[in-house]
């Protein structure tokens, strides 16, 4: 049984910096596993600072938290592909490093999914790391599919991309709670 918990949509200025916190925290322990420095990595989530989230807000990215007894625990965004209206972006799936492993984190992708869905989405886009295997096979394990993986410039590791058609039931999609 999943622990009671809320999730609703960043919509107060003065909430931005507990998200930031909460970005960094979760994403920290991802940049630690995987050395990455904010001098290698400077657009990953554990390098977040509150003038990069505002951008990235102002640009069309919804964020949400997920609340458990008022206090945030976890937090998801999504944003449609400028050239494709009908491809969602999820980004910064997070869930607070002491809060993990309590099913926050597919509460947060079964609600980004059908966000994106209700909003016209008909798939849903993701991007990790390719040697992050623990967390690809998780995101397998929701129904996302590899359908890319390419090395970027900017950044000292493979990215793998993953999608999932959000027009199946979603029965068919594989989410567990």
């Amino acid at each position: 049984m999943l622990p009671v918990s809320t999730i609703r949509e960043l919509c107060l200025e003065q909430e931005l910096p507990m998200y930031v916190d909460l970005l960094r925290a979760a994403f920290g322990t991802v940049a630690k596993d995987f050395g990455l420095t904010e001098a290698s990595a400077p657009t990953n989530a554990a390098f977040t600072t509150l003038e990069n989230l505002r951008l990235h807000l102002n640009n069309g990215l919804q964020l949400f938290g997920l609340f458990r007894d008022g206090l945030l625990v976890g937090c998801v965004a999504t944003k449609a592909s400028k050239a494709d209206k009908a491809v969602f972006y999820i980004e910064r799936l997070a869930v607070a490093p002491d809060e993990r492993h309590r099913g926050y984190g597919g509460q947060l992708l079964s609600f980004a999914m059908e966000n994106s869905r209700a909003s016209g989405g008909k798939t849903a886009s993701i991007g990790l790391i390719d040697s992050n295997q623990i967390l690809k096979e998780w995101y397998q394990s929701k129904g996302f599919a590899q359908h890319d993986c390419r090395s970027i410039p900017h950044l000292p590791f493979r990215v793998c991309f993953m999608s999932i058609n959000l027009a199946l039931p979603e029965s068919e999609r594989r989410i567990s709670r």
